[in-house]
């Protein structure tokens, strides 16, 4: 099988888990930080692989799929409703593929979720706000459990926001009631769904992930729908913790 060329734009903390694993299934042609200039780079590629801050993600992917260049790019797709929504569009328009990191459904674990009330909890020690872990622990939890969540029938009870901790309560369709609780002051690290540890896999999410985009078939439409979703869930808890 013939290797995919790929491009990488962002090379921090998390971005180095996935380009160790790129060079290992891939050709990797350039490593861009947040700095370089991207429009000066190699433009043969297969896949370009975002990994910049949030609010960096809209112009380079929006560049590169105006290129005819596929894109992975890093969770959230955007911060913006509407910029997600049109780089979405722009990945029909141009006939690129476009996905987002959604590196929980890899691992290989089985949650079970409970007619009444689910807990979500994650805790670890780590850098940011109370307002910063739902896009950055949050929306993990949330494009896990995409298929309970309407979003036109969603009811918040509960929003508490602390310097470094978030608590709040959503009950979705079928009032299914959720209790999301994050730490970032913790000096245990936990990511659990009803007692599930997802801390706890066998198998390597990232490689697996990245294998699945580059050489199998995969259902980009779901993963951008969900992400969508995510954003738009994100933004209905920020109005009510504001």
């Amino acid at each position: 099988m013939k290797k995919k060329t790929v491009g990488v734009i962002g090379c921090g903390k998390w971005g180095k888990n996935i380009i160790r694993e790129l060079k290992k299934i891939s050709h990797v042609k350039f490593i861009y930080d947040s700095k370089n200039n991207y429009h000066n780079c190699e433009k043969k590629i297969d896949w370009v692989f975002i990994l910049t801050p949030d609010i960096t993600h809209y112009k380079i992917a929006r560049y590169f799929i105006k290129n005819n260049i596929n894109v992975f790019c890093e969770k959230p797709l955007t911060t913006k409703i509407n910029q997600a929504e049109n780089l979405i569009t722009l990945s029909k328009r141009y006939k690129t593929k476009l996905y987002i990191d959604d590196i929980e459904n890899y691992k290989k674990k089985k949650i079970i979720i409970k007619n009444k009330l689910n807990y979500i909890i994650r805790t670890k020690l780590d850098s940011g706000n109370a307002k910063s872990l739902l896009d950055r622990l949050a929306y993990h939890d949330f494009y896990l459990l995409s298929k309970y969540i309407n979003l036109k029938n969603i009811k918040l009870i509960k929003a508490v926001t602390k310097k470094k901790s978030l608590d709040f309560e959503i009950i979705f369709k079928n009032n299914q009631e959720f209790r999301f609780y994050y730490d970032i002051a913790s000096n245990i690290r936990r990511h659990l769904i009803n007692k599930v540890n997802l801390d706890n896999f066998n198998n390597n999410p990232i490689k697996d992930m990245l294998n699945t985009i580059l050489y199998k078939k995969n259902n980009f439409k779901v993963n951008n729908l969900t992400a969508l979703k995510c954003i738009k869930l994100i933004h209905i808890i920020k109005k009510k913790i504001d």
